[in-house]
């Protein structure tokens, strides 16, 4: 009562009409491809063409300005005490209840 299973191999067999669709896709695409080398190499390729039809521009002028910016640094001796800084804070009552608080330094 024992019978024998058939074994499968891992890849079934390609049938030669997958075969020849292979073939002649790789064989246009090499026409294709050498068609559009020949085109470069004769100097037809557009892309190419336009970057050498590009003549130079002059040099363009670059203004520099140079902006001197004075500083003022005070050196307060040792012995006098810091100054705090000065800021004033102002809150105005709107209406309807709430103020918003408004920051203003002089």
């Amino acid at each position: 009562m024992t019978e024998a299973t058939p074994t499968r191999s891992a890849r079934p067999p390609r049938s030669a009409a997958a075969l020849g669709a292979i073939w002649v896709t790789l064989a246009i695409f090499m026409v294709v491809l050498g068609l559009l080398a020949l085109q470069v190499a004769a100097g037809k390729d557009p892309a190419l063409r336009a970057r050498a039809a590009t003549t130079t521009l002059p040099p363009r002028r670059v203004l520099v300005r140079k902006v001197y910016e004075r500083r003022v640094i005070v050196h307060l001796p040792a012995s006098s005490p810091p100054q705090p800084a000065q800021a004033s804070q102002q809150i105005s009552a709107a209406a309807g209840g709430y103020s918003l608080p408004v920051t203003r330094t002089s």
